[in-house]
């Protein structure tokens, strides 16, 4: 039986907030290239907090955050000295990302 509406909107609403946990840290960390590549960003969820996401999920969460202006979608290429090769399509978190990661924060007592 396929999950609940409610279900599937919580664990996108989860994995929204992971994606953009890890470009602020991205963003934080001030990287030579802004920004982590989708590749990078599944990587990193199936590691951590998300382990049994896959990449498709991790691009729908991409599109929901830049359609409504939490992310940005990067696709210059640049020469990522700390990665040693050419980064091409990534994503960067938006001012608006950051205000709603803090509305998260106040309304949760944390980023879940």
């Amino acid at each position: 039986m396929p999950d609940a509406p409610e279900t599937l909107a919580a664990g996108l609403h989860g994995e929204m907030l992971e994606v953009l946990k890890l470009l602020n840290r991205a963003e934080m960390e001030q990287r030579d290239v802004d920004g982590y590549e989708l590749a990078e960003l599944h990587h990193f969820l199936a590691r951590g907090p998300c382990p049994g996401i896959r990449e498709e999920e991790v691009a729908t969460a991409l599109d929901v955050l830049v359609a409504n202006r939490l992310a940005a979608e990067l696709a210059d290429p640049e020469y990522a000295w700390d990665r040693g090769r050419v980064i091409g399509r990534r994503f960067a978190i938006t001012t608006e990302g950051k205000a709603f990661l803090l509305r998260q924060l106040e309304r949760t007592g944390r980023i879940e």
